[in-house]
């Protein structure tokens, strides 16, 4: 079954992806498409990986502001990466022609015609970007929440409690090293979108065991997961880490481990997570009740805050997608779709060339 991931998201420090290194990587020869909304960027991506993963494993990396769009497709045997290259995920050649190249998907639309609905394309770029501006804002917020109900369960998290007992799963689960070193990657498995705070649990479904962290105050979980991420690590297996962006990547949610295919994930107060088949993992036992005590209207008064902040920012997304759907029905209308079809065929006979 083909990975699907998010390409990235929104921060408190702007937009973030890790795709940038594989995109400007030797190993991997990119596509980079530029072009408005409706030039049927996400359109050419589900064709070419929809035509690749019959042969090879695909992974599919979904647009933040809206999942049923495509903003990358990466074929792993061929080593070809086809991308969105448009803000606010600019990707731009490192070795233009030789490891990168840019498709311009501008060339086929009808320049009369989008002249034609000058004002109102206008007009609905400006006020998308503005939606889009109260999003990011919301998000800064709640990423505050966050991180101020992480920043007081660290003060009653018993770490020694933790340790010990994420040390002793770990050596039952993982066994004796191998002698080597895993590698670390970053991988985005859940976001905040127009449906809100929403994980893409179709990943899930390849791992045979998959550990549901049950933690109210996300320290405890973090926590788990880079203990775990160490002792898989050091037992010679690569593993896939994924960061809550909210607090700017540095406190993760998620941990994938494919050789062995187990996989931790969080169920916090953002992605509520409930996973079938899942064994679960009660947090709350590594928090100190008494020294919690003191807090507990502070942290009422956070989640609070949090479900009022996720709403927002999930109805700012709304509405912007609703007038990037206006944008896109004016640029649909101007391109040739039989040509779009045509460089379809042309890159996918260019990466079997290859």
């Amino acid at each position: 079954m083909a990975e699907k991931f998010f390409l990235g998201g929104v921060t408190p420090s702007g937009f973030s992806t890790q795709l940038t290194e594989l995109v400007c990587s030797r190993q991997y020869f990119t596509y980079i498409l530029k072009g408005g909304a409706g030039t049927g960027k996400s359109s050419l991506m589900k064709k070419l990986a929809d035509r690749f993963e019959q042969t090879e494993n695909v992974t599919r990396y979904y647009c933040s502001s809206d999942p049923d769009s495509l903003d990358a497709v990466v074929l792993h045997s061929s080593k070809a990466v086809i991308v969105d290259g448009t803000a606010p995920h600019v990707f731009d050649p490192k070795y233009p022609g030789v490891c990168q190249k840019i498709v311009d998907l501008g060339f086929y639309w009808n320049d009369a015609m989008l002249k034609a609905d000058r004002e109102k394309i206008i007009t609905a770029c400006r006020l998308n970007k503005s939606l889009m501006s109260s999003a990011a804002n919301c998000n800064k917020a709640l990423g505050n929440i966050c991180t101020d109900i992480y920043s007081c369960a660290g003060e009653f998290l018993d770490e020694h409690k933790l340790e010990s007992f994420a040390e002793r799963f770990c050596r039952k689960l993982f066994g004796r090293s191998r002698g080597n070193r895993g590698k670390q990657s970053i991988r985005q498995l859940s976001v905040m979108t127009r449906f809100g705070y929403m994980t893409l649990s179709e990943t899930l479904e390849k791992y045979l065991d998959i550990y549901l962290l049950d933690d109210s105050f996300f320290a405890a979980s973090d926590a788990f997961i880079r203990i775990a991420a160490q002792q898989a690590q050091s037992r010679g297996y690569d593993v896939k880490l994924s960061p809550c962006l909210l607090f700017d990547g540095t406190v993760f949610e998620h941990l994938l481990i494919d050789e062995i295919g187990v996989a931790f994930v969080s169920a916090d107060p953002l992605t509520k997570l409930s996973c079938k088949n899942a064994a679960k993992i009660n947090m709350s036992r590594f928090y100190d009740k008494a020294k919690m005590q003191p807090h507990k209207k502070r942290l009422k008064t956070d989640s609070t805050l949090a479900a009022a902040l996720i709403n927002s920012s999930r109805e700012m997304l709304d509405s912007a997608k609703l007038v990037h759907d206006e944008i896109e029905s004016y640029y649909i209308k101007a391109m040739d779709f039989d040509a779009l079809d045509r460089v379809c065929e042309d890159i996918a006979a260019q990466i079997l060339a290859k």
